[in-house]
């Protein structure tokens, strides 16, 4: 328990609040109360531990009417700038000059939430505030620019330009709704739910989002944003007297209780099936056969009931998500779909189960639905298979207990969880904090029938089942695109003069209001630290060489509380280049397909009880202060409890020996996942693939990357696919060939992170381990890779937004890495790009990047509508930077607000991986340290001095865009070639 949590006793004395409810949760190792603020009606949580990453949220219930998406842009718009912090962008301003650990906000389908966190006293208190103020004092009641930018507005520029429509939210969901899948998850929402607030699209529907009216926005907010309907939550170890206190005397008391009615009324079941049919867009000549989307969905599970919740999970892992799993390979033996996706959702008052067939034949709509039917009904009648809920209780176990989220803190994922049952029973906010007793309790079950009981009562028995059919539409974009602009000239026709003029005078008001230089005021109202406030020392690589059983070994001295993290690194330099695509593929093969001992479910289930889990992928590890040096490794990665270690080897053991490459059926399920998925990819993380195309223009590296696992490996594994039944034998062949060539004793490395019970265990494994291994041999003719070209290519898809890639490399133009960069970065990213780009652009992201290992550039937007514009920005970033004019203390906010970056707290497994990645790349300690003392140390002078270097970067001219076809095909004289990406 935290230091400063106070006795209850202490704490009812609190006179502005009532103690509701207290009890230890154990299984987080906090003591949890629920306090009710009397004067108005907030509600507040605290989970009060030893935990220094300390996490503060406001939420509050939202229940939109519509899909305008006013909850959204609400949470988009009250972060930029308050009565306390005028600020005209706040969020971002905390992003330059606080130590925060989390900042953000998202939006729910019946909640919107703010989080923040920060290892730093003072900084917490600080996020706190600004926070608070924005929810509660924002400034959108004085400043209609706000939702004009955030949410939508229409632009023109003159009397004789054409009207269009831009907003940040708007963009945002333009490309949301691009990707099929997310057509696919708002059409089963409005499907399920006709009659309630979950039937709409908090998040907004680009169609409806221009019919949102400022009266309305703020009457939303006005609405939903009082303290009678927050859920506050306070994590970690703070003084919980003193900020219950300051949240009272500085918020809360300047509320009064009033009448607010956001109860979420639940969707009357229907009492049988349903049938929906919708369309998405794909490009205007692409083969529509075999492009539909197939969903079953049916209401299910109790929201309150945790254990019935984690039920429905297991039996979405056990039916659904493991190779193997009856109802997907059901399917995908009946030929419906190349990938199957769906499971269980109770982010929302009424659960529900799905089942998706992404990539499936029209014609197949009744077998779709039969095939789960009856699926559903053997597994009710013969059981479950026993071995596949053991597997998936034990991997929901295993990470509830090992809570490693990544760079998330785990206090807010314990908030979000907290919300699952507090935002819909008000007296039950802790249920969801009480797992590790529920695990036991459903292990108990698995012979009983009560998860057979479940799928026959809730799914077979349902009274409110979906049957939805998505079907591709040729041009669908094209055509609405055509549509709006239409709409939108006959509309402009429809005006009198002076309301063109009144749109023109709006515009340029937005415009001047987006690039007036900050006022004193606003330039000093957010709160910052000191550069005192960061440690002058780079924490260590945790790296220490060993051998075990004669092969060599990395040992990560990390507190790892029972768990081992063992990677098992193979050099696979020497794979010739046409076979990369191919090397990347057996990564996703291996763990599933049959091996001489398991078939792949088997094999499946077998890692879920005994592991943590077991990857296999292909990765290029460049090397330290070269352009274009690397290295190819294939790496198998696994966690497990130490006890667990020998069993985890010897399973790996069996994967890379006995793997049955000849099983060519499988190895066209597995391919047809893997080119599903890269379509999704590149729809929706574009700016990503966009920028590994184009460094693939100059770097041997990059280019190899982009041929394991990038746009060229897609197209390579397309064709394939697409005359499987010719290639299916030679694939077997190459499979075979690539593993018995990289899974050699002579090319192996371990790391380790474990207690000396798990070392104890890999050291006794491994002899018989390696003594298994393969034989080395190569797999083909050596095989150079291609000379890298600058193609600048601009790749057409059926999307309404772009992702915009310029690239380049700083050490090829006879540059050096310094620390002033990693400021430099900041600087870029919360100012000039975020303003340019994100604001008045109109892009929902931005970012660039300066690699210090390599000397790789890269500039990139995400969901953006421009992209002549957006490049443009990219090309006068070497401008921005030598007119930079900042004061000491804008200059310090943006060293804080880099090593907050740079510091973020990091996990056990994390340490580990940094260690190992520096030690393969030759990254030094030294190197490191003296790039963090410039960075701490940086003038305005160095930074300015980076001008040249950028404007290098930019002169080499690699760009590549992945967008809308019409846009591209306006603007052809960008590129160098246009080519469809489907």
């Amino acid at each position: 328990m935290a230091k400063s949590i106070k006795s209850s006793a202490e704490l009812r004395e609190l006179s502005a609040y009532t103690l509701i409810h207290e009890e230890y949760l154990d299984d987080i190792k906090s003591a949890g109360l629920i306090f009710r603020h009397k004067k108005s009606g907030a509600r507040i949580c605290v989970l009060s531990n030893s935990d220094e990453n300390k996490v503060f949220c406001a939420g509050f219930r939202t229940t939109p009417e519509n899909s305008t998406g006013v909850p959204h842009i609400i949470e988009h718009s009250v972060l930029n700038g308050s009565k306390n912090f005028p600020s005209r962008d706040p969020f971002m301003q905390l992003a330059k000059g606080s130590l925060n650990t989390f900042l953000n906000a998202m939006t729910y389908p019946d909640k919107t939430i703010y989080p923040v966190a920060s290892c730093n006293d003072t900084d917490f208190k600080n996020l706190m505030h600004v926070y608070l103020d924005a929810v509660f004092y924002p400034n959108i009641y004085k400043r209609r620019e706000i939702f004009m930018q955030e949410g939508w507005h229409y632009e023109l520029e003159s009397a004789d330009s054409e009207l269009t429509i831009n907003g940040v939210v708007y963009s945002e969901m333009k490309g949301d709704l691009s990707n099929p899948e997310s057509v696919v998850r708002e059409a089963i929402q409005n499907g399920l739910f006709p009659d309630n607030t979950y039937g709409v699209n908090s998040g907004g529907n680009p169609d409806h989002i221009p019919e949102l009216t400022y009266e309305y926005f703020l009457d939303f907010h006005r609405r939903y944003y009082h303290p009678v309907n927050s859920y506050i939550y306070l994590y970690g170890n703070i003084d919980v007297e003193e900020r219950l206190e300051w949240l009272d005397r500085e918020y809360l008391s300047h509320f009064d209780i009033i009448s607010l009615d956001s109860h979420i009324e639940p969707q009357k079941e229907w009492g049988g099936i349903r049938e929906v049919k919708k369309t998405y867009s794909v490009g205007s000549e692409d083969d529509v056969k075999g492009k539909t989307f197939f969903a079953y969905a049916s209401l299910c599970g109790d929201v309150t009931s945790v254990e019935e919740c984690i039920a429905w999970d297991v039996i979405s892992d056990a039916l659904i998500y493991t190779p193997g799993a009856p109802i997907k390979q059901a399917l995908l033996d009946a030929g419906i779909g190349r990938d199957i996706t769906g499971g269980f959702n109770n982010q929302m008052l009424q659960p529900f189960f799905t089942v998706i067939a992404k990539d499936a034949k029209a014609e197949d709509k009744d077998r779709f639905y039969e095939i789960i039917e009856k699926t559903l009904r053997e597994q009710v009648e013969g059981g479950i298979n026993k071995n596949s809920l053991l597997s998936a209780i034990n991997s929901f176990e295993f990470r509830w207990r090992e809570a490693d989220y990544g760079s998330t803190p785990k206090g807010l994922l314990y908030i979000i969880f907290s919300f699952g049952s507090w935002l819909y029973n008000e007296a039950d906010p802790f249920s969801y904090l009480k797992r590790n007793d529920i695990f036991g309790s459903l292990r108990e079950k698995i012979n009983t029938g009560y998860f057979e009981d479940l799928i026959q009562r809730q799914l077979l028995e349902s009274k409110h089942t979906l049957h939805l059919v998505v079907e591709p539409e040729r041009g669908l974009v094209d055509r609405k695109n055509e549509a709006l602009r239409a709409k939108l000239a006959a509309y402009k026709d429809s005006l009198s003069q002076k309301e063109i003029e009144k749109i023109i005078a709006d515009t340029k008001a937005l415009r001047d209001y987006q690039s007036a230089p900050p006022t004193e005021e606003e330039q000093n109202c957010i709160p910052s630290l000191a550069r005192s406030d960061i440690s002058r020392e780079a924490p260590p690589f945790y790296n220490e060489e060993r051998h075990i059983a004669g092969v060599p070994a990395i040992f990560h001295d990390v507190e790892t509380n029972g768990i081992a993290y063992v990677k098992l690194v193979f050099d696979a330099d020497g794979i010739p280049a046409s076979l990369l695509p191919y090397a990347n593929f057996l990564c996703n093969v291996l763990g599933n397909i049959d091996t001489a001992e398991h078939s792949y479910l088997e094999l499946a289930n077998d890692i879920g009880i005994n592991t943590g889990g077991i990857d296999f992928y292909i990765s290029v590890t460049h090397k330290c202060n070269t352009a274009d040096e690397f290295k190819l490794y294939t790496t198998v990665a696994f966690k497990s409890l130490s006890s667990k270690v020998g069993y985890a080897m010897k399973l790996i053991s069996e994967i890379i020996e006995t793997s049955n490459f000849r099983d060519t059926k499988r190895l066209r399920e597995i391919l047809g996942e893997i080119v599903s998925r890269n379509q999704s990819r590149f729809s929706g993380s574009g700016n990503y693939c966009a920028a590994a195309r184009a460094l693939s223009y100059f770097s041997r590296a990059s280019l190899a990357s982009e041929m394991l696992n990038g746009i060229a490996a897609h197209e390579t594994l397309k064709a394939d696919l697409d005359n499987f039944s010719d290639k299916g034998a030679r694939i077997s062949e190459i499979l075979a060939g690539i593993a018995e060539y990289i899974f050699a004793k002579d090319k192996l490395l371990v790391s380790v992170a474990a207690d000396s019970e798990g070392y104890a265990a890999l050291e006794a494994a491994m002899p018989e381990f390696t003594s298994k291994l393969l034989s080395g041999k190569p797999c083909g003719e050596p095989e150079p890779l291609p000379v890298p070209q600058a193609k600048n290519e601009g790749f057409m898809m059926p999307i309404q937004v772009q992702y915009v890639a310029r690239c380049g490399n700083f050490m090829n133009a006879g540059f050096k890495y310094s620390g002033a960069l990693a400021v430099l970065t900041t600087a870029l990213n919360i100012d000039y790009l975020y303003k340019e780009i994100r604001v008045k652009g109109g892009a929902y992201g931005q970012s660039c990047s300066f690699l210090p290992t390599n000397g790789n550039v890269t500039f990139t937007s995400y969901r953006d509508p421009q992209l002549r514009a957006t490049d443009k920005v990219y090309r006068k970033t070497g401008d921005f930077i030598r007119s930079l004019n900042i004061d000491e203390k804008e200059l310090t906010k943006l060293i804080i607000g880099t090593f907050s970056r740079i510091d973020s707290p990091k996990s056990s497994r994390q340490k580990a991986e940094i260690s190992l990645n520096a030690y393969l790349s030759g990254r030094k300690y030294e190197s490191v340290q003296r790039e963090r003392e410039e960075a701490l140390d940086v003038t305005l002078d160095d930074l300015c001095a980076q001008a040249d270097l950028v404007d290098a970067v930019m002169a080499q001219g690699y760009f590549c865009t992945i967008g809308n076809e019409a846009k591209l095909r306006e603007n052809a004289d960008m590129f160098g070639e246009l080519k469809t990406l489907s």
